[in-house]
This record gives C-alpha cells, structure tokens and sequence, in this order.
C-alpha cells in the first residue's frame, strides 16, 4: 500500500518542507517535499506500528498507523524551545503563491530541470498548457501564457520582479540559469491580486537554491552556432549566521539565422555571418539568518551587446546595462511577526545605434534611454483561527525615464528630441480567504477568496481591480478531487520607457508633447479542475490530470510591431480583444519507478490576431523522462505548433501587412551521465534541440537545429 499525506504548521496551514517523516516497527521513512507533501510504499503493515512526524521548532506527532486516514493533512503545534548556537532557525518567506487567487498552477522542480538539461529555462515550458516562449538566444526569451504579450507575465525570483531587466518591459529569461533554480511555478490567468499586478497572462515564480554548504560550480556548454556558455557559482558561508553567493553567466552567439523583412519567405536565408550578441548576467547575494528572520542583499547586472545589419544592410548595435538592487527581510521583527519587507532599485542604460556608410565617412542615428525605477513592498499576513486568514500587500513605485534622440552627420552632433519623465503612484492589495469543512466531512473543505487592489496615480487617477474565487478539496483514500473557478479584474501601467518610445513616433522638433499611454485593462474568468490518482501501486506512483476553461478581454490594447517599435493606434481601432481558450494536461508520475510520461494541449481563439501576433491557435507536446539510479538519465519532447498570424511592418513603405503561418512540429532529446570522481560531483550531457529544423518564425529570429555538449563539476 501507499501512505501519503501533508504536513503543515497548524497556525498558519503553510506546508513545512523537510519534515521527518517515519514509522517505528517498519523501520522505514521519508521528508516532506517543498509542498509539504510525503509518500511512503509498504509491502505489509506490521500490527500496532506507530507514525512518527517531527520538524525543528514544533511538537512531535505520533498516531497509531491504523488510526491514520491516508492522504490527510497533519498539522503540526510550534512550541518554543531553547536551541544551542549551531542549530540555524532561518525565517521563511512569506509565500505569495499560496494565498492567491484559486488559479491553474504548475511546478517544476531541479530535479526535473536537471534531467531535461536545458540551456536555457525557456525550454522547460514546452510541456506546460498555454505557455510559450518567443526570441532565442540573441536578444533573449520571453514566455507567454494563454495566447498573451510577454509584457503581460510578470517574473519574480526569489520575490524579486525582474520584468525591468528586459526589452517592453517583459523579463528576459536568460538571465535565469537553470543551474540555480530549486523550484519554479507557473500561475496562468489575470486574476493574480498579489503578484500580477498588470500581468494579463501569468506570473512565473522562481526559487533559486540557497545552502549554508561551500560549493563551487563550473559548467561550460559549447554548441551550434558557436555558442558558448560559460557559467560559476561559488557559495561561501563566512559565518554560522552570514553566507555570501555569487552566480554568473557569460553567453556568446554568432547565428547564421536572421531574416530581414521581406526575406522571411526565402527557404535558402539560413546564413548570416554579421549577427553575434554577447551576453552577461551577474547575480551576487548576501544573506544574514537571524533567530527570528532573515536579511538578504541582492545585486543583479545585465549587460547586452547585439550587433546585426539593418533592414538596408548597414550597422545596427544594441546596448543594454541595468543593474537592480535589492534588499528584503522576512521573519518576525519588533513583536511583529509573518513579515516581508521588499526594496528594489533599477538603473538602466538601453542604446540602440544605427550607422548609415556614405563615401567621405558615415552618419549615426542613436537613441538613448536612462531608466531609475524604485519599488517599495510590504507584506503582512493575519490569521483568524486555524482556516481563515488575511494577506495584505503595499507598495510604492517610483519610475524615471531621460530619453536622448540624437544624430551625428557629416561629424555634426545635432540633438532631436530630450526629455525627462517621472511618475509615483501607490498601490494596496488584499486577499481574504476563509476555509471550512462541508457538512463537517473531513474529506470535503471549501475555501473562498476574496481580492481587491487599489491604484493611485499622482495625477489623480485611481483604478479599482477586484477579484474573487472559489475551490472545493475533495480527498478520498486513493484520489483528490480540486475544482475551482475565478474572476476579476486587472491593470497594466505603461512604463514611462515604453511611453518615451512611443514619443519618437511623433517626434517632430524639440518642443513635441509627449502623449501619455492610457492603462490597459482586462476582465477575466476561469473555470478548471484538478484530479490525483493513486493506485498504491510500485508500477506507478500517481497520475495528475488537469483541465481548464478561460476568456480574457483586454481594452486600449498597446501594440508593438516588429521592427517598427511602439504604436498606440486611436481607440476606435484598437477597440477590444477576446481570448478564449481550453488546456488540459495529463501525468504519469514514476511509472516502473523512473520514467515519467506528460502529455499537454491547448486551443486559443484570440478575435484580433493582429494585436496580438504569433500566437499559434493550437498547441500540443508530448514528454518522456528518464532517470535511473545509475547515474543516467534521458529527456525526449515532441511538441506541435498550430496555425498563427504574422503582423509585420515595411520599414521603407511603413505598410502594415499580415500573413498566415504554417503549423510546424518538433523535437528535443538530451542524453546525460552524473557520476563521481573523489569529492567532485559530475553531470556530463548531450543535448538538441530543435531535431527536425523546423522550429517556426518569431519576429525576423528563426531558431533552428542546435546541438550542445555540456560538463558540469561541484564541489
């Protein structure tokens, strides 16, 4: 038989990860997973055995097995205790996702990642419904979800948004190494009142691994298109208390794959020996554990070099350098406790350069943006009684833009158009959430949520957005059953970067008068369901089946045409868009103990193709994972691309036009080996993706077949 079950803090019914988990007479045992959930496979019950659950800082639980309910929730009591100074209490952060809005959710664990062995965290989307990841390896990634922009999913990492960090404000997935991820959670809709603030599509939420352990890690990956990945991470504990990390990245790419406008037809434009981009990414982090807390300091830098030719064949470079810095403490301060307090400040400096070669020298065109963004955030979590509780949320924001527009001709500086833009404006959000038993059946709880979020602009705008959802838990002894729907409202605010770029559009002399962009709004609705199946069988452990419904209106749609930048068209033309959609996945989880089977599918029927481009109507992707306890392990995906539109704009005619793409289908297989050598941990790996050449039209980037060898060593 199988025994499973959760293990939460009573007070809070937050799930404790890394529980004890044992029985005393069978002599065998378990821990507690990041959800707090445990699984235990018995051949016999032994008579009278007893269940034992321990966790640092709370009672311990013990019943007597015949007396436990499988699959039930055990609530552990905190009590206070006296700890000697080498044991580490560290305070967790508050979790955001867990107080949310019922929603679609899936996980991704490192052990998954590391099996899949991808190059870049985009790749490990291709088995989750409705989401998509555009670009490549030149100028980024950026995930969509259910036929959204990119600059409609918000990203955190380890509660840091990171959207600033990339073009139209969308986050560039590269600067993510896959290498550092513990966990990430994909939340999919618009009604998210604490995390998707403007997020129309989703919200990615990424843990990276933390240790009190001194590591180092090197890994290098050499591929197609002579690609190169270097990558370190060295983790050094300078005290009990205070561990400092540093994670970088350098990634290098001279692609033979570009289009130009007008090319894109051509079958034989595979070549191209004038784009290369460079890539850095440096993350260093400090971390002071307290008894009752934790402090953190975080410095990010990003820095992009992409240099390519012109749709009239001359020079074109683009610069990136934005550096955030963060500082957070989680934990209980000044009798306070469940606290979370966030401080996050961006200096951005984007360039884009466009050289014109004429006999007797060359002119230059160049726009130059100088962001400074600041955002402030507090949370604060209230319980009521073990079911019922209370999170609120404040925040700050501070946003500052410099644009200068200028050009050199014939060795003459001559400036077009400068201009400096502020704004403030500060928001409060809240989530109710009351949980009770039906007809007090234990194996039945429904709990209701209700959200609200305020927005106040300086300039005397507010805009409410409520939001309200319903689940129903229903866990026999073999199989759960989750239903749930939601609905609400959401706003997205144009940054003042993407209002400075659409200003060029209508620049006409030094005195032009910037058009302010108009907030965007969106009403949506969900329905879905969640099924687990266990057949307390060894030959299969579980099997997850998911299923959701959903319709999404947008209003004052911002429209960003490739290769044209930003056009706000009038509101008669953008009216509003529609999307419609259903996804479904299906798992089976250790199936003869080490493979994994994943199946997924989803249909978008999106009303305005043209606001919202590339956005395939169908999507379908089949998984098998393998990992043996020999050290070996396999990954192979099948993934398939439905129907899309193409928007795409004459950089000479300034004609809109669009087309239909075909539907394409693909492969990817990584094969890969983890041994020892003395106190050196090794993961050697082969890995393509894209097997079949065919991997679709994104924006003038066509990402084609691409091989890459890695190695990996930790101490």
């Amino acid at each position: 038989m199988r025994l499973s079950g959760q293990v939460t803090d009573a007070a809070t019914r937050s799930p404790l990860k890394g529980a004890d988990i044992y029985l005393v007479r069978s002599q065998v045992g378990t821990i507690s997973d990041a959800d707090g959930y445990f699984s235990l496979i018995l051949k016999a019950i032994q008579e009278n055995d007893t269940l034992v659950v321990g966790f640092v800082g709370y009672r311990e639980y013990r019943v007597a097995l015949k007396e436990f309910k499988n699959r039930s929730r055990i609530e552990l009591q905190p009590v206070s205790i006296e700890l000697p100074d080498s044991v580490l209490v560290r305070g967790e952060r508050i979790d955001l996702v867990q107080q949310e809005i019922p929603h679609a959710r899936d996980v991704v664990d490192f052990q998954t990642i590391e099996i899949r062995g991808s190059s870049e965290i985009s790749d490990l989307f291709k088995t989750i419904p409705s989401v998509r990841v555009e670009g490549n390896d030149l100028t980024g990634r950026r995930v969509q979800i259910r036929g959204s922009n990119a600059g409609e999913v918000n990203v955190y990492v380890d509660g840091i948004l990171i959207n600033s960090l990339g073009e139209e404000n969308a986050a560039d997935l590269s600067v993510i190494p896959t290498e550092n991820i513990e966990k990430m959670e994909v939340l999919k809709g618009a009604n998210l009142t604490l995390l998707g603030s403007g997020a129309f599509g989703g919200v990615v939420n990424v843990t990276t691994q933390k240790s009190l352990e001194r590591s180092l890690l090197l890994k290098t990956k050499q591929g197609s298109f002579n690609t190169q990945y270097y990558i370190a991470e060295v983790n050094f504990p300078i005290s009990r208390r205070l561990v400092v990390n540093y994670f970088g990245q350098y990634s290098g790419i001279e692609p033979g794959i570009e289009y130009f406008p007008g090319e894109f037809s051509d079958s034989t434009k595979t070549e191209n020996q004038t784009v290369e981009s460079g890539k850095q990414n440096h993350n260093l982090a400090l971390n002071y554990y307290t008894g009752r807390g934790e402090w953190s300091a975080r410095f990010y830098g990003y820095l992009l070099d992409y240099e390519k030719l012109s749709a009239d064949n001359q020079p074109l470079q683009n610069f990136r350098k934005n550096y955030l810095l963060s500082g957070a403490y989680t934990g209980n301060l000044l009798g306070v406790n469940n606290m979370d307090m966030r401080l996050n400040y961006l200096l951005g400096d984007d360039e884009t350069r466009r050289d014109r070669v004429r006999e007797g020298g060359s002119d230059r065109f160049v726009n130059a943006f100088e962001s400074r963004r600041m955002n402030a955030r507090l949370t604060k979590k209230f319980d009521f009684g073990i079911a019922n509780e209370v999170q609120l949320l404040g925040e700050y924001f501070h946003d500052e833009v410099e644009t200068d527009v200028r050009q050199t001709l014939g060795g003459e500086d001559y400036s077009i158009y400068n201009a400096l833009l502020y704004e403030n404006r500060f928001s409060a959000a809240g989530v109710a959430a009351f949980s009770n038993q039906f007809q007090n059946r234990s194996d039945i709880t429904w709990k209701t949520h209700f959200g609200m979020r305020d927005d106040y602009v300086v300039t005397g705008d507010n805009y409410l957005a409520p939001t309200v959802g319903i689940q129903v838990e229903v866990e026999k002894t073999r199989w759960s059953f989750s239903p749930y729907l939601n609905y609400g409202k959401n706003i997205k605010f144009q940054t003042l970067l993407e209002n400075a770029r659409n200003a060029l559009s209508e620049v006409s002399g030094a005195d032009t008068v910037l058009v302010r962009l108009k907030p965007e709004e969106s009403n949506a609705g969900e329905i879905g369901v969640g099924v687990t199946y266990d057949p307390a069988s060894e030959a299969l452990r579980d099997v997850d089946f998911k299923l959701a419904v959903f319709r999404n209106v947008v209003f004052n749609k911002l429209v960003w045409i490739p290769g044209f930048g930003v056009q706000q068209f009038e509101q008669s033309q953008i009216g509003r868009n529609v999307t419609k959609g259903l996804e479904g996945s299906i798992a089976l989880n250790k199936v003869a103990r080490d493979w994994d089977f994943i199946a997924a599918a989803t249909l978008l029927d999106i009303e305005y193709p043209s606001l919202y481009p590339f956005k395939p109507e169908s999507m379908f992707s089949l998984q098998t994972l393998y990992s043996g306890d020999w050290g070996g392990y396999f990954s192979a995906t099948f993934f398939y691309e439905g129907r899309s539109t193409a928007v795409i704009l004459n950089e000479f005619t300034q004609e809109i036009s669009s087309f239909l793409l075909e539907p394409f289908f693909d492969i990817d297989l990584s094969l890969g080996y983890r041994f020892r050598v003395g106190r050196v941990r090794l993961n050697l790996q082969a890995a393509g993706y894209n097997i079949l050449d065919n991997s679709g039209f994104q924006y003038y980037l066509l990402k084609k077949q691409y091989f890459q060898v890695s190695l990996a060593a930790k101490i």
